[in-house]
């Protein structure tokens, strides 16, 4: 039987959309391939269990070492230890693991195209080992069009080695309705980790020019790089609520009953919260760049957030959502979201790890078996 080696590390870390995104590939894409079995390493073997589960999903513990150290010694032992047939690791690959036995995943590299928006030491490092990770892999995956073209056109490598399996939506939960909508009035809403590209200055700046208590402005997300000066203006902007954490059923609950979402990033390798937000029948107005469009297709209204007329251009767009004049379609809305959903991203996935993987013999088949711990 197939053994595909999955890094499943981000799966306890903090929420981000490659987690998202490896938690709805791995768990689908398992289900459609009982010809094969899933070894996902983590941390907390125990943990990321009651997150992704499945007969042929086995768990198998991560050692907490240093990343040079896991990258460079720990990964190769572990692909021969467990007899992997192929690895699938997110962005850095380790090295000394064969590159024909590797895919790759790297959702976008703004690292390279908007460097302005990554420290340095991150911005340097993914530049490195992030190239030479596609380089030398078998395949590299991403999730839009956009991250395609910009991983074939940066690092030189051909399109027929570059696959697309794109993010899905959230299906809808029934939630409880949350105290920041108890008042009654609209609100408009702006969802992810609060970093300088995701643009909430630019938010705050146009919110600021509607009427004083026409609307809330609902920010839920932690921060995670933003400007402090920035963080301390949305906790003093009167209507502006911030939520640092809240459960899906809360988010979708936040999501459905919004004016609009608003997403203004400059830059991102799709926008998983423009799709759950249009996959509820919730107006979304959205920056028109890099792989944004891709995920709102026509049920979006969009703005270039590096336009002179940015900020009246945003409050327009913002004042008509809260007074029902933005033009939206709810019902070509959902369709759109409905045709993005993760069944079929996982059955590409699929059908790309049965391309790129066969069985083989392995040296440690010579030795003793060695047990695992299956979930």
């Amino acid at each position: 039987m197939l053994r595909i080696g999955i890094d499943a590390h981000v799966l306890t870390g903090k929420p981000q959309g490659s987690r998202t995104w490896l938690v709805n590939i791995i768990g689908r894409a398992a289900a459609r391939h009982p010809d094969a079995t899933y070894v996902v390493y983590s941390t907390d073997p125990v943990a990321c269990a009651r997150i992704v589960s499945g007969s042929n999903i086995e768990h198998q513990r991560l050692p907490r070492v240093p990343a040079a150290l896991r990258l460079l010694a720990v990964w190769p032992w572990l692909f021969l230890r467990d007899r992997l047939d192929g690895l699938l690791t997110t962005y850095i690959a380790p090295p000394l693991v064969p590159g024909d036995r590797q895919v790759v995943v790297v959702h976008d590299i703004l690292f390279e195209t908007h460097p302005e928006f990554f420290p340095w030491p991150m911005r340097w490092r993914n530049k490195i080992l992030t190239r030479l990770s596609a380089r030398r892999a078998k395949l590299v995956l991403t999730i839009s069009d956009y991250s395609r073209d910009s991983i074939a056109k940066v690092y030189g490598i051909e399109r027929n080695r570059i696959a697309e399996v794109r993010c899905g939506s959230t299906p809808p939960q029934t939630g409880t309705e949350r105290s920041p909508l108890t008042d009654g009035r609209p609100y408009l809403l702006m969802v992810g980790r609060l970093e300088p590209r995701k643009n909430l200055g630019l938010v705050l700046d146009a919110f600021a020019r509607l009427p004083e208590g026409a609307a809330r402005l609902i920010v839920v997300g932690t921060g995670d790089g933003e400007r402090p000066e920035t963080l301390e203006r949305l906790a003093r902007t009167p209507d502006a609520v911030h939520i640092a954490g809240i459960d899906d059923r809360g988010l979708s609950d936040l999501y459905a009953r919004a004016a609009a979402l608003v997403f203004p990033s400059r830059g991102e390798g799709w926008g998983i919260p423009v799709l759950d937000s249009l996959a509820r029948g919730t107006p979304v107005i959205a920056s028109s760049l890099t792989a944004i469009p891709e995920a709102g297709g026509s049920a979006a209204s969009y703005f270039d957030p590096d336009a002179p007329d940015r900020v009246e251009r945003l409050a327009e767009l913002m004042g008509d959502a809260i007074e029902g004049r933005l033009p939206f379609d709810a019902g070509a809305a959902r369709e759109h979201a409905a045709r993005h959903d993760w069944d079929g991203p996982a059955a590409t996935f699929v059908d790309l790890m049965r391309r790129s993987f066969t069985a083989r013999t392995h040296i440690r088949d010579l030795l003793l078996p060695v047990p695992h711990l299956r979930g």
